[in-house]
């Protein structure tokens, strides 16, 4: 099981959006994975239950780490319907913000790794949709995963937060509370290719970066916010973006699971 933390230190970045698009590429490839809402805003649990999800959820398991609790908390997903593969999803809920503390105890970060360890479900890929900071709740998934998504926006403020997010994921792996984890790099999502700014930042990004920022680079389309807001695959959106979308969303899984045989 490979698991992956997509994370961002600041909101509107699309974080969602990338690891629902991911969630759909890899279903679509026949690959069995495991989505963790760990954003008490839940809307990864909404975009693939189509509605809000029901206990057990995600903070039943943070606090109480048995197995019989990590299994009843996972539920398949619509999405999986006709497919070769499966979707999962232990739901997202507000009570998680209780303990998104800034200064979290190390045995509380270490909860969802021992949650995970004691799963009887087998998943090929886990994707940990974690919420738009880097306090308790993300610290736990990375301390739970084998990489960290850094998802960013080509904007002003993307360089101080994607730096952050990344200095936080070496500081876990050094003091020992994330002994798996690296790096994956940094998702730049919602590009306009047109902005002569977001031109500017995207190479500020590749300059500071380098090759952590990785390709493709997703551009702005409506076609992913009309496949979350009919709570459809993005592989199963008809619309005229659909395709390049698609496309988009297979290359970065084919990097994320490449990323295995990195040391």
């Amino acid at each position: 099981m490979f698991t992956v933390s997509i994370c961002s230190l600041k909101g509107g970045v699309g974080k969602t959006s990338v690891t629902l698009g991911l969630a759909s590429a890899a279903l679509h490839q026949g690959v069995n994975v495991l989505v963790i809402d760990l954003d008490p805003q839940g809307d990864a649990t909404l975009g693939l239950l189509g509605e809000p999800g029901a206990t057990p959820d995600v903070a039943e398991v943070i606090s109480s780490v048995r197995t019989e609790t990590i299994d009843r908390a996972v539920r398949p997903t619509p999405w999986s319907e006709g497919a070769s593969s499966h979707l999962d999803i232990i739901p997202g809920s507000h009570r998680s913000s209780v303990v998104d503390s800034p200064a979290p105890a190390p045995r509380d970060v270490r909860r969802l790794r021992e949650a995970l360890d004691k799963r009887t479900h087998r998943y090929d890929l886990v994707l940990i949709d974690c919420p738009p900071s880097l306090n308790g709740l993300t610290q736990m998934a990375l301390a739970a995963s084998d990489r960290a998504l850094v998802v960013c926006e080509p904007g002003f403020f993307a360089v101080t937060a994607a730096d952050r997010a990344l200095k936080l994921t070496a500081e876990m792996r050094e003091d020992g509370l994330a002994p798996r984890l690296r790096p994956l790099g940094l998702a730049v999502n919602r590009y306009r290719p047109r902005s002569v700014e977001h031109q500017y930042r995207l190479a500020e990004l590749r300059d500071l970066f380098g090759d952590l920022v990785l390709e493709p680079v997703i551009e702005e389309r409506v076609g992913l916010q009309q496949a979350q807001g009919g709570a459809v695959p993005l592989h199963r959106y008809e619309g005229a973006s659909g395709k390049r979308l698609t496309e988009d969303f297979d290359a970065l899984l084919k990097t994320v699971l490449d990323s295995r045989e990195r040391s």
